[in-house]
């Protein structure tokens, strides 16, 4: 799955504040200078990393989000390095303090086994003692609160619709509607999103290498009925 035209759009739709708390929390839990991030979407958080001075690349499977970050990394004026890049399917040998995969870009991959290859292609993109963040919704949104659920908007310059339907067990469809009254533009796109239970995960990091890992909800302590969830990975030895 890659985002086309919703990309154009995806900011609009985000809270800003989101991507500062999550800066705080990432500058909390990790020591690090340099950092590689898988699916960066429009860049927010590139560009913060950036701004505090740490190397940055930056990485994402659709070339609409990558061309968005580009653009958004010049106008803020930090120097990052972008990459088309499918998570699944790429090589780093040791070079990294910290390799993010944030904002849910996880789930969009569909198959546990191909979640494994991400983890372990970001174990071995470590150093020692390097740091491994992403986050997934949780089963508890995905079978309950997005089942179903819808969000309308109407204004003079936008109309936007946000459906999502529940079509397996953790496994969700989203259907995006945007019309562009002022550039006169229409987008659709439908994505499908998968999460796994925590000790799946948990087997799969493990398998992977991982043997050091704590897990976090919404940037706080771990529950259950939460919507987020943040695995904080450590490389050990």
């Amino acid at each position: 799955m890659s985002y086309e035209n919703f990309s154009y759009y995806y900011d609009s739709l985000m809270d800003q504040r989101f991507y500062d708390d999550y800066l705080d929390f990432i500058c909390t839990h990790a020591d690090f200078n340099n950092v590689f991030e898988l699916g960066c979407g429009t860049g927010e958080m590139a560009i913060r990393l950036a701004e505090l001075g740490k190397e940055v690349i930056a990485t994402d499977i659709s070339d609409d989000m990558l061309e968005v970050a580009r653009n958004k990394a010049m106008y803020h004026d930090v120097n990052i390095r972008f990459a088309k890049v499918d998570m699944c399917d790429f090589e780093i040998d040791g070079d990294f303090d910290l390799i993010l995969c944030l904002c849910d870009s996880l789930n969009y991959i569909l198959k546990a086994e191909d979640v494994f290859k991400v983890f372990e292609n970001a174990f071995r993109g470590l150093k020692n003692k390097g740091s491994f963040i992403f986050d997934v919704n949780s089963l508890y949104k995905m079978n309950t609160v997005l089942d179903g659920y819808e969000e309308e908007s109407d204004d003079l310059d936008y109309y936007f619709h946000w459906q999502t339907e529940r079509i397996g067990p953790g496994l969700i469809r989203h259907t995006v509607e945007i019309n562009d009254k002022v550039e006169n533009e229409y987008t659709f796109e439908e994505h499908l999103q998968q999460t796994f239970a925590v000790d799946v995960y948990i087997k799969l990091l493990k398998n992977a290498g991982f043997n050091d890992i704590k897990i976090y909800s919404d940037f706080h302590d771990y529950d259950e009925k939460c919507e987020r969830l943040i695995f904080i990975c450590r490389k050990e030895g």
